[in-house]
C-alpha cells in the first residue's frame, strides 16, 4: 500500500535544494493554495521513456525528492547484477541529479558507473551493453524547453524501459517513504566512486557501417547549446570530413539556453542561425542536433540555391534509402527496418523494394529498436536483423549498436551521404528525394501540436472516441483504427488513425512528454490544387481546438 501523499511541511523537511525549498515555502507563506494543489495533487508519471517535466517543489515536479524516490524504486526493481550506468547532459541540475542517483543506488548495494560530464543519450544507450550493466539512468530533458528536466531509463539490453517494467517503477516509486535531507553515510566502499569512458568505443561502433567517400562536404552545425559538438566533431573527422563549421554562440552547453530560439530542433526558427553559418561558408548542408544529441534536424538546398527545412520523413526516407544500399547492409531478407506508426508510409515501400522486411512499432524508439527482436525466427533463415528505424519527430537509428534514437550518427551518416550523392551521382538530396517520389509516389506528411489548457491529453483523446469525427476538411474517413484497443498484438496505446478516401491519414495522439495533442497528416498521390496537406492540418487542429 503507498503511503499517504505528503504535505508541504513533510516535503519541506526532506527537500535537500535550497532553491525548491524556499519555491515551497513562499507558496506556504502566501496562502497560495493553487499553487500547492498544482505541485501535491498529482505526481511525476512515466511517459515515453521514463518521467519528465517542469522543475520545482513538490511530488509534481522533478526535484531532488523526486529524483531520490525514483533511485530508491528502481534499487528495489532491479537486479543488480552488472551494476546500473549513470550519464547527465548540461541542463540545470543535471548534474546534482546524477549524483543523487548514484549515492541512492550505492546505499542500496548496487555499485553505480558514472559516464563523463555533459554526455550525450545515444552514448549513454551505448555504454549499458558495451559496460554489461542491468540498466542505465539518462539525466536529461532532451528537447523540453528550459526549465525542464528527467530521468530516462534503459533497461540492459541497451534499449527505453517497456511496460510492464515501467509500471512497476512508477507504482514502487509511488509506495516510497519521503527520503531524509541528509543521505546515510554509507562508509568506506571500495567499489565506489567507479567512472568511465567509452566515447572511443562507442565512436568506433557508430562508424562501422559507414563508407568512406572520396570528397569532402563542408557541414554547417549546431548541438543548440547542448552536449552533442564535441562527439560529431570527433566522428566527423575520423571519416576525414574535417571538423564541422559551428553557430559561435550555439557551440558551449548552456543549461538556460540563451542564444537559441527552443531547444526544439523540429522548430524552423530554431535553425536559422545554423542555416546563415552554411550560406557564410557557402555550403549545401546545415545540421542541428538537439541538446542531448538524440535527435537530428537538416536542412539543405533545395533548388537555386534555396534553403528547406526536411521533416522526419523526409530523412527518414533519405537514410533509409542509404542504409539499405550499403554494402555492409546490401541484400538478404532478414534485414529489418522499422518505424513508428504516426511515421510516413514511404520508408516502407522503400523497404519492400529492397528486400528488406518494415515493421511498424507504437511510438517511441523502445519499440522501434526492438522491432527485429519481436520477429519470430524462420528455420533455414539467417536472424533478423535491425538495420534502420526512424520516427517522424528527428529520432533515427542507423545501426543496432546504439539501441535508441542517435542524432550523432544521423548526423554522420547523412553528412556521407551528402557527399556521395553529389560525387557519385552529381545529385542534392532534395533531387534524390524527387527520384524516390517519382518510384514510390508523393508521400508528403505534416504535424500539428495543440498545446492543452489544464487539460490531460487522455481526457481529449476520450472526447475523440466518443464521437469520432466522419471527415476532415470534407474527405470521408474510410476506416478508424484505435490503438488503445492493443492492435496486431502491439501494447496498447492512446492513439487513434483515421485512413481518408483518398489514401490520406491522420493520426491523433496525446504527448508523452508535454501537455500537447500531436496530429500527424500523410498526403499520398499528386500534387493537387488547392494544398490538400495544409486543408487537412488546418482540419486537425480546428477539430482539436474545438473539444
Amino acid at each position: 500500500m503507498s503511503p499517504p501523499a505528503p504535505t508541504p511541511e513533510e516535503w519541506l523537511a526532506a527537500d535537500p535544494d535550497p532553491a525548491t525549498r524556499a519555491e515551497l515555502e513562499q507558496l506556504v507563506e502566501a496562502g497560495d493554495q493553487a499553487g500547492i494543489d498544482d505541485r501535491f495533487g498529482d505526481r511525476r508519471r512515466f511517459g515515453t521513456a521514463g518521467i519528465r517535466g517542469p522543475m520545482g517543489a513538490g511530488p509534481n515536479r522533478m526535484n531532488r525528492v523526486v529524483v531520490r524516490q525514483f533511485a530508491a524504486a528502481l534499487a528495489e526493481w532491479l537486479d543488480f547484477s552488472g551494476g546500473v550506468v549513470i550519464a547527465h547532459d548540461a541542463r540545470e541540475n543535471s548534474d546534482v541529479f546524477a549524483a543523487d542517483v548514484a549515492e541512492v543506488l550505492a546505499g542500496a548495494g548496487c555499485w553505480p558507473v558514472t559516464l563523463p560530464p555533459n554526455t550525450p543519450t545515444p552514448v549513454l544507450a551505448f555504454a549499458v551493453t558495451c559496460l554489461g550493466c542491468a540498466a542505465g539512468v539518462m539525466v536529461t530533458a532532451s528537447h523540453n524547453p528550459v526549465g525542464d528536466n528527467g530521468l530516462k531509463l534503459y533497461l540492459a539490453d541497451g534499449a527505453q524501459v517497456t511496460p510492464p517494467h515501467d509500471q512497476a517503477i512508477e507504482a514502487a516509486m509511488a509506495a516510497q517513504p519521503l527520503p531524509p535531507r541528509e543521505l546515510p553515510d554509507r562508509g568506506p566502499d571500495p567499489q565506489w566512486p567507479r567512472k568511465a569512458s567509452v566515447e572511443v568505443d562507442y565512436i568506433a561502433a557508430i562508424l562501422a557501417n559507414v563508407p568512406h567517400v572520396d570528397s569532402f562536404h563542408p557541414l554547417a552545425y549546431t548541438p543548440l547549446q547542448g552536449v552533442g559538438l564535441r562527439y560529431v566533431s570527433f566522428a566527423l573527422t575520423q571519416m576525414d570530413n574535417g571538423e564541422p563549421f559551428v553557430v559561435e554562440d550555439e557551440a558551449e552547453p548552456d543549461p538556460l539556453f540563451r542564444n537559441v530560439v527552443s531547444p526544439n530542433p523540429e522548430n524552423h526558427d530554431t535553425l536559422a542561425k545554423v542555416i546563415r553559418e552554411a550560406v557564410r561558408i557557402d555550403t549545401p548542408l546545415a545540421i542541428a542536433n538537439d541538446p542531448d544529441a538524440d535527435r537530428m534536424a537538416a536542412a539543405v538546398w533545395a533548388y537555386d540555391k534555396e534553403w528547406r527545412v526536411l521533416t522526419g520523413d523526409e530523412i527518414g526516407a533519405l537514410l533509409c534509402d542509404w542504409i539499405l544500399g550499403l554494402r555492409v547492409n546490401s541484400g538478404g531478407d532478414e534485414r529489418v527496418v522499422a518505424s513508428s506508426i504516426v511515421s510516413g508510409r514511404l520508408v516502407g515501400r522503400i523497404a519492400e523494394a529492397r528486400g528488406a522486411t518494415h515493421v511498424e512499432t507504437l511510438t517511441g524508439f523502445k519499440w522501434i529498436a526492438r522491432a527485429a527482436d519481436s520477429l519470430k525466427p524462420r528455420p533455414g533463415h539467417l536472424p533478423w536483423r535491425f538495420v534502420f528505424g526512424y520516427e517522424e519527430a528527428l529520432g533515427f537509428a542507423c545501426n543496432n549498436r546504439v539501441r535508441d534514437k542517435d542524432g550523432i550518427s544521423a548526423a554522420v551518416h547523412f553528412t556521407m551521404m551528402c557527399r556521395w550523392l553529389a560525387c557519385e551521382r552529381g545529385l542534392t538530396p532534395i533531387e534524390r528525394l524527387g527520384e524516390l517520389m517519382d518510384e514510390f509516389g508523393l508521400h508528403r506528411t505534416s504535424q500539428v501540436s495543440v498545446k492543452l489548457d489544464g487539460r490531460a491529453g487522455s481526457e481529449i483523446m476520450g472526447v475523440i472516441r466518443a464521437a469520432p469525427p466522419d471527415r476532415f476538411a470534407s474527405i470521408e474517413v474510410a476506416r478508424t483504427t484505435d490503438y488503445q484497443a492493443g492492435v496486431g498484438g502491439r501494447h496498447p496505446a492512446d492513439v487513434l488513425r483515421f485512413d481518408l478516401a483518398d489514401g490520406s491519414r491522420v493520426s491523433l495522439r496525446p504527448s508523452g512528454t508535454e501537455p500537447l495533442i500531436k496530429g500527424y497528416v500523410e498526403v499520398v498521390g499528386h500534387l493537387r490544387s488547392p494544398d490538400p496537406l495544409a486543408a487537412l492540418s488546418g482540419a486537425v487542429e480546428e477539430m482539436i481546438l474545438g473539444l
